[in-house]
């Protein structure tokens, strides 16, 4: 944290350039005491911004040192969905204001100690401004259950870059299937490159992701596979800013100055729609079988037994009888010719049907006809 005087100071500077000038953009040339270089600015800003035909507008505000930034926007009793937006900032001559470019307008905002305050594009700006233009700082603590929205969703990488901005190959080509991360119980997991990594993670004071050394099945593949968990490990071994936007699809940025920023776009998980499920062995027979699906209207069906084991991982038998199954198994892609054993997890909706959700394949055998 910068000096108490130091903070006034810039403080001093930015609210006198507001209230003498008759343009926020004018000013002297970016000074030492200015906003940008004396205040700790970067972070996200909340408040209720006022709007011509509603209550207001809701709005977060994320202003990172990169130079981007996100703004999701509510707008009170006309739609429920966030409008979220991404784009770069400028800061102005003076370095007392910052102006957004991109997606998110030309709206302009003074920085000032634990607030931005919108400045109005008609009028010249004059401070204090009212409280209906001010957004507020809010500290890791005050962003609501940052580490319930963590776990209650699975996190599918959308986009990875260096240090530079630039797109790290490894992560960024086309993938035959998605890199993804969960979080639960104080553990991070993650798929999608050439092995499962898993190992505790903590949230620190300064909302930065910190995880453990992470632990990972010991597979050998392509190597452009392997490059992936090498590229993941070396991101996640420094610890890593935290930044979540809420809403229907949710976002999850993770970001380090020297490292890189990763990415995410969210989805519920299933305990977090249906609540806590049971365990379930089913045995996939290699070949589907006819059947008439009241479901999905489908006339082929997976053939399926339930089986069981007992406390020592030993198979109980006789196993259930086969049966067509009706619903789909969630993350599960049956290929024709190959027997499996799975672990589900079995959730009930709210109508009593039954919804399976792939946990880990057991046992997987190639059949000869």
């Amino acid at each position: 944290m910068k000096p108490l005087s130091i903070l006034l100071a810039a403080l001093a500077v930015a609210l006198s350039a507001c209230a003498t000038s008759g343009d926020a953009t004018a000013g002297a040339p970016d000074a030492a005491h200015s906003s940008r270089n004396a205040l700790d600015w970067a972070g996200t800003y909340e408040g209720m911004l006022p709007c011509a035909d509603c209550p207001g507008i809701k709005t977060r505000l994320t202003l990172r040192q990169d130079g981007s930034y996100e703004i999701s926007r509510v707008y009170i009793d006309r739609n429920p969905k966030p409008f979220v937006e991404q784009g770069r900032f400028a800061w102005l001559p003076g370095g007392n204001a910052v102006k957004l470019e991109g997606q998110g307008g030309s709206q302009r905002f003074a920085v000032g100690e634990g607030r931005l305050a919108l400045l109005d594009p008609d009028a010249a700006p004059a401070w204090p401004p009212s409280p209906r233009y001010v957004l507020t700082h809010v500290t890791t603590q005050e962003v609501p259950d940052v580490k319930r929205t963590l776990e209650s969703h699975r996190w599918t990488l959308s986009s990875a870059t260096d240090a530079g901005g630039k797109p790290i190959a490894a992560l960024s080509a086309n993938r035959s299937r998605p890199i993804v991360f969960h979080f639960g119980g104080g553990r991070l997991g993650i798929e999608g490159g050439c092995n499962r990594s898993f190992g505790g993670y903590q949230i620190d004071a300064e909302g930065r992701l910190v995880v453990n050394r992470m632990a990972s099945t010991m597979m050998a593949c392509d190597p452009a596979l392997m490059k992936i968990d090498d590229e993941l490990a070396t991101l996640l071994a420094a610890s890593m800013k935290i930044e979540v936007t809420q809403g229907e699809t949710p976002t999850l940025r993770l970001a380090d100055a020297k490292s890189g920023t990763l990415a995410f776009t969210g989805q519920l998980t299933p305990e977090a729609r249906y609540g806590t499920p049971a365990r379930v062995f089913l045995e996939v027979a290699p070949q589907t079988v006819a059947c008439n699906n009241p479901l999905t209207g489908a006339t082929s069906c997976l053939q399926v037994r339930e089986i069981a084991f007992d406390n020592k991982g030993l198979r109980i038998d006789p196993p259930g009888a086969w049966r067509a199954l009706h619903e789909n198994i969630e993350g599960y892609s049956h290929q024709a010719g190959v027997r499996n054993v799975l672990r589900l997890k079995r959730f009930q909706d709210k109508a009593g049907a039954s919804i399976y959700v792939l946990d880990m394949v057991v046992e997987s055998e190639t059949v000869k006809r």
